[in-house]
C-alpha cells in the first residue's frame, strides 16, 4: 500500500476540505474524526506518512493524540492543525514531536509546502536510519570477523599445548563445557551480580587456555609417565607464570580484550587454592579470580573422571565425593555448593561424551582432587 496522509478533525467540512485539496496535490489521503481510530490506523502495519492533526479534539487533545502518535512510531510526522493563533500552543506541540502548525484559514500553497517537506524529512530520517544500520551492521560483521580470528588464534595457542601431552585427548572441549556450565549456574549464587552473558561466554572461550604455559616444558617433563622429582615439579610450576606472562604480553596490545584478560587470569591462577596452599603466589579465597575458580573445579573434576596410562578413570560419583571433601580447602565453597546443587548432572553427560586421558602432569589429581602436580 502506498503511503498516505491521515486527516484527524472533528470537524467533517474541514476532513472534507483537507481530502480535497490533499488528492488535488497527489496525495493518497485518509480522514477520521475519532481519535481512538486515528491511534488505531497509526499502530496498523502500514501507518500513515504524515498525520494533520487538529489541536481541538472532543475525545481527547490534539496535543495528547500527537505524543500518543510519536511513541507508537517516531517516524510518523505530525502537522498541527488549529484556528488558533497561540505561540504557546505551538512550541508545546513542536517540543512534544509535532514537525509544524498550520493556523486556519490555511493557502494551498502552504498546504503544499508543509506537506511535501514532512514527506521529505520522514524520507531523510529512514535513509539516516538505514545507512546507520548499514554501518552498524559493517561494524558488527568486522567485529564478529576480528572475533572470529581472534578466537581462533587463542585455539590453535591451546592446541599447540595440548600437542604436546599426547593424553589429553578431548580435554579442552570437555574443559570449555564444564567451565560454562559452572559459570552459568552461579546465576543462583552469592555471586550472581557478577554473572552475565559476557562473563559466562569469555569463561567458555578463556578456560582452554589454561595451560597454554605448557608449550615452554621439556618434554622430558611434560611427558614424563612416572613422578617427578622436586626439581622437576618445579620447573612444571612454571607453566602458570609463562603462560600468564604470555597473554599479558599479547593483552598490551589488543586492549579490551575481555576474553584475553580472562585468559591471562586462569593462566596465572588455576593452580592456586582457596586456603591460601596453592601456586605461583599463594594466593586465597576471594583474591583467586572467579574465572580461575571456576576452571580449578573444571580441570579437577576432568582430572579425576579421566584415564591414566597408570590407572582407570575414577566414576562420576568418586569424583563429586572427592570434590565436596576438598570445599574450602582446594575449591571455593560456593562453587562447589553450585557443582552439587545444579552442576553434577551435566557434568557426567559431557564426560561420558568422549572419555580420554588429561595430560601427565595431572596425576597425582587423579588420586586426589587436591593435585600434586601441576
Amino acid at each position: 500500500m502506498e503511503e498516505f496522509v491521515l486527516v484527524v478533525d472533528d470537524e467533517s467540512p474541514v476532513r472534507e476540505l483537507l481530502k480535497s485539496q490533499l488528492s488535488f496535490l497527489g496525495f493518497s489521503v485518509r480522514d477520521t474524526g475519532d481519535a481512538s481510530e486515528a491511534l488505531t490506523i497509526a499502530a496498523s502495519p502500514v501507518p500513515p506518512a504524515l498525520v494533520l492533526l487538529d489541536i481541538e479534539m472532543p475525545e481527547a487533545s490534539g496535543f495528547d493524540l500527537l505524543r500518543q502518535i510519536k511513541k507508537i512510531d517516531e517516524d510518523i510526522q505530525v502537522v498541527m492543525v488549529s484556528g488558533l493563533h497561540d505561540l504557546g500552543t505551538v512550541r508545546r506541540c513542536v517540543h512534544a514531536g509535532a514537525y509544524d502548525y498550520l493556523a486556519k484559514p490555511f493557502e494551498l500553497d502552504d498546504l503544499h509546502s508543509t506537506v511535501d517537506r514532512a514527506y521529505e524529512r520522514r524520507g531523510l530520517i529512514r535513509e539516516n536510519r538505514k545507512y546507520q544500520d548499514h554501518l552498524k551492521a559493517m561494524v558488527e560483521a568486522r567485529t564478529q570477523e576480528a572475533r572470529g580470528a581472534r578466537d581462533i588464534a587463542l585455539l590453535t595457542l591451546a592446541k599447540l599445548a595440548e600437542s604436546r601431552d599426547t593424553d589429553t585427548g578431548m580435554h579442552l572441549a570437555r574443559m570449555s563445557e564444564y567451565s560454562q556450565i559452572l559459570a552459568e549456574n552461579l546465576a543462583y549464587s552469592p555471586y550472581a551480580d557478577r554473572i552475565d552473558e559476557e562473563f559466562v561466554e569469555s569463561v567458555y572461550r578463556s578456560s582452554p587456555l589454561h595451560d597454554i604455559g605448557k608449550v615452554a616444558i621439556p618434554d622430558s617433563i611434560l611427558c614424563k609417565p612416572g613422578a617427578l622429582t622436586d626439581e622437576e615439579f618445579a620447573i612444571m610450576r612454571t607453566h602458570t607464570t609463562v603462560g600468564g606472562d604470555t597473554l599479558r604480553s599479547v593483552l598490551e596490545k589488543h586492549r579490551g580484550q575481555t576474553s584475553l584478560a580472562m585468559a591471562m587470569e586462569i593462566a596465572y591462577s588455576h593452580h592456586e587454592r582457596w586456603d591460601g596452599k596453592g601456586y605461583p603466589l599463594g594466593l586465597s579465597e576471594t583474591d583467586i579470580p572467579l574465572a580461575a575458580r571456576i576452571v580449578t573445579l573444571a580441570d579437577a573434576y576432568d582430572a579425576i573422571t579421566s584415564r591414566r596410562p597408570y590407572k582407570e578413570p575414577f566414576s562420576h560419583e568418586e569424583a563429586v565425593r572427592r570434590i565436596v571433601v576438598d570445599r574450602e580447602k582446594h575449591f571455593d565453597p560456593v562453587l562447589v555448593d553450585v557443582f552439587v546443587d545444579y552442576c553434577q548432572g551435566h557434568f557426567e553427560v559431557i564426560k561420558d561424551l568422549e572419555v580420554e586421558p588429561p595430560s601427565p602432569d595431572e596425576a597425582a589429581e587423579a588420586m586426589s582432587s587436591s593435585s600434586a602436580r601441576p
